[in-house]
């Protein structure tokens, strides 16, 4: 699904345009995927782990473009891209056709900024518009700021998974689930 672009303004005064990445993108895109990863333990890879080409992403955005039922959006602050967040369907199986889920990242540099919050309305309105009934997600148990994002939004925690992620040096993070309905 493509987003029509918006500009908003963040809490530092500096305007934000929230739009759908391109294909055009791709470059941006896995800079952003692998500054983010490096930058916090709370997202589901290592920057090592991001394996994807370019022309892989592109084809990926392009796909998000034409989706009916995903959308990808992006955050850029003078032309640079800063975050992004995305929705997709949970499966593609009728019974499944309610549920979609839900990340985001965002570059620390530009946290507590508003962004999360921008990104996370225009998407709740995306889900809507899509014909989603919920929107999923898992959170590492110590983001405080990604569980004060999903909170302020309305996201009630549904569950807890125990040792979710396993990081590198044999320690483990719980993850809890969080549910919206729409």
């Amino acid at each position: 699904m493509r987003y029509k672009p918006k500009e908003v303004i963040l809490k530092n005064g500096l305007p934000c345009i929230i739009k759908s990445p391109g294909p055009e993108d791709a470059t941006a895109m896995l800079h952003l995927m692998s500054t983010a990863s490096e930058e916090t333990n709370f997202l589901s890879r290592y920057a090592d782990e991001i394996d994807i080409t370019i022309p892989q992403e592109q084809q990926f955005l392009q796909n998000c473009l034409r989706s009916k039922k995903d959308l990808m959006l992006c955050a850029m602050v003078h032309g640079h891209l800063v975050a992004n967040a995305g929705i997709t369907a949970i499966a593609p199986h009728q019974r499944y056709a309610h549920r979609a889920s839900f990340g985001i990242s965002i570059i620390r540099n530009y946290w507590g900024l508003g962004i999360g919050s921008h990104l996370m309305s225009s998407l709740i309105n995306g889900a809507q518009e899509i014909g989603y009934e919920q929107l999923e997600l898992e959170v590492v148990s110590e983001n405080e700021r990604g569980l004060a994002l999903y909170t302020k939004f309305g996201f009630e925690l549904y569950g807890t998974r125990k040792h979710g992620f396993k990081y590198r040096d044999g320690t483990y993070a719980t993850e809890y689930l969080m549910m919206l309905s729409l």
